[in-house]
């Protein structure tokens, strides 16, 4: 029998003792410990395989965690002074979970439109419905940021009996919400806040300004750790507080994830939140803003017209008059790669420690030199503005017998869709299912096809076709 790895060993500890064993695998996964490749496989798999584990006695199980998994999350809880659970299938999984833990099929939800994929496909699926929160858009830079307070309030008014709020805060950008006042108003009316808040595991410091949205009254946050902290891809994580219903949260995790979890993101998971802690120190965090601050700085020195979010480690560049997609295309070309590009702006995600000036330095003469290739923006390319929509409205809701059509783009305005539409990145939907077509969304969506943006769409929206509701009157 083996012997316990409870404690006082860590996650990552029991791996490490468990490889360093050398154990014999009559189990699954199918590579058994690392004992079944060729030469053909490189060598950093080889060996990473033998931490690719399963829900051995002492390795704990993640959907009935009692051991080192329980032990690990009430240490990432304890950290962001919650009650926490890792996942494993991303940000993605989590918001399924709190949409699905809060709100019951046919029911009302309040939902920013700015909400990543992951929001749009649970509401459809678990069969809710959905009012929608249109952000407010930066002036200067036509960026959708947050939903405000104001917004809010309207919804609950002129559609009421919602039974949560769900909010993108950071978004994309790094525009953060006032929680805090959000969650003050919405406590009052016993409606729960619940945040995607993927890109902001890492705000979490005292002394920022603004930090996480689990300290500032939320009732669940839904985190991506593998995008801002050393986390693998998939490796997310949830925090929630007393009001939301465990069991049926806990019921939409198990129902939701894969039932063999991925040791490897999971031990990824227990690190990521190691490094954070120990970037608490006001040192570490000061060192950290520092370097980010004197990258902005260098970057404005050199000409360019910037944008940083509340969250720091957020920098967008603006590129008009010149192109942005070939800008990142430029860039790109000399080793530079980013995360996102629209025809007037350019988006980095800088990492989560300090840079140094001679990586500063090097960066900035690559960016400068990539600029210098970059053309001026045609008279006829569109820079792409956010959905123009009322404040508050309604989504048509499916219900699965709609008579459907296809018809071409130009012919479809003005009808409801039956598809949605998504330019990848960032996975915010252009055109919603059940969302009312306009001139302007077709507009922009023949500009992308044009310049070959991709699309997360049916084939027939590649040839300017795309599927609509026909409405009985």
């Amino acid at each position: 029998m083996a012997p316990s790895r409870k404690n006082p060993f860590t996650f990552l500890e029991t791996l490490e003792q468990h490889v360093s064993e050398h154990r014999v695998s009559f189990h699954v996964p199918g590579h058994h410990n690392g004992t079944v490749t060729d030469h053909t496989l490189p060598s950093a798999f080889a060996k990473v395989m033998p931490y690719d584990l399963t829900e051995l006695a002492h390795l704990d199980d993640l959907h009935d965690a009692s051991g080192i998994i329980d032990q690990a999350e009430k240490a990432l809880g304890k950290l962001y002074e919650s009650k926490s659970k890792w996942l494993v299938n991303g940000s993605t999984v989590g918001n399924w979970s709190m949409l699905a833990a809060t709100v019951k099929r046919g029911e009302r939800v309040y939902v920013q439109r700015n909400s990543h994929k992951s929001v749009w496909n649970a509401i459809e699926w678990l069969g809710l419905k959905p009012i929608l929160l249109t952000p407010t858009i930066e002036r200067g830079t036509g960026i959708p940021t947050v939903v405000t307070l104001e917004t809010i309030e309207q919804a609950v008014q002129e559609f009421p009996g919602g039974r949560a709020v769900m909010l993108t805060s950071p978004t994309y950008y790094g525009d953060m919400a006032d929680i805090r006042a959000i969650s003050n108003y919405l406590f009052s009316l016993e409606i729960p806040l619940l945040v995607d808040e993927a890109h902001g595991a890492h705000l979490i410091h005292p002394k920022l300004l603004q930090r996480s949205a689990i300290f500032e009254g939320a009732s669940a946050v839904v985190q991506s750790a593998h995008k801002t902290l050393p986390a693998l891809t998939m490796g997310a994580w949830i925090h929630y507080k007393e009001d939301i219903d465990e069991i049926r949260l806990k019921h939409a995790l198990s129902s939701f994830q894969t039932s063999s979890p991925s040791y490897l993101i999971m031990a990824s998971l227990d690190y990521a939140r190691s490094y954070l802690e120990s970037l608490l120190t006001d040192e570490a965090w000061s060192s950290i803003q520092k370097s980010h601050a004197h990258f902005v700085l260098e970057l404005k020195r050199a000409g360019f017209t910037v944008k940083v979010g509340d969250d720091f480690t957020k920098v967008t560049v603006m590129t008009y008059p010149k192109n942005g997609l070939v800008f990142s295309e430029h860039l790109a070309s000399i080793g530079i790669d980013i995360e996102l590009a629209a025809v007037d702006h350019v988006l980095f995600c800088l990492p989560l420690r300090e840079i140094t000036k001679q990586e500063i330095e090097h960066w900035i003469k690559l960016i400068k030199k990539a600029a210098t290739h970059v053309p001026i923006i045609d008279e006829d390319e569109t820079i792409f503005p956010f959905p123009q929509t009322e404040r508050v409205s309604e989504l048509y809701t499916l219900v699965g017998n709609e008579q459907v059509q296809r018809l071409s783009f130009k012919q479809a305005i003005g009808f409801v869709s039956a598809e949605t539409v998504i330019p990848y990145p960032p996975g915010i939907p252009w055109i919603l299912k059940g969302e009312r077509i306009t001139e302007e969304k077709i507009r922009v969506l023949l500009e992308w096809i044009s310049l070959g943006r991709k699309l997360q769409a049916s084939k027939h929206v590649m040839i300017e076709q795309i599927d609509v509701i026909v409405e009985e009157f």
